[in-house]
């Protein structure tokens, strides 16, 4: 009976302590763009095929501004992660959801 209460107490412990997490909004940059998400991690980049600045998280927003790069089926669009929305660069259009 006790090894019972005491699973009892544990589990309700982990319920409490999961439902006291506070959630926060979802905050996004006020340029101009389309918000899409990243399929997989990407690296930011100062042109198609540059240098990387960072490197952003998969499943993680993507503000694209609506440039785009192409050349055949090698397409790169432009805008800012999530994680960091200051630092715009280039990502392969084929890694987001836009």
């Amino acid at each position: 009976m006790i090894r019972r209460l005491v699973h009892v107490m544990a589990a309700l412990t982990v319920v409490l302590a999961g439902s006291a997490v506070v959630a926060t909004p979802a905050s996004a940059s006020d340029r101009f763009g389309f918000v899409c998400n990243l399929k997989e991690n990407t690296w930011l980049r100062t042109a198609p095929h540059g240098s990387v600045l960072l490197t952003l998280t998969a499943g993680r927003g993507f503000r694209w501004h609506g440039e785009v790069w192409a050349i055949d089926d090698d397409t790169w669009i432009y805008g800012h992660g999530a994680e960091h929305p200051s630092i715009d660069g280039w990502v392969p259009a084929r890694n987001t959801t836009c």
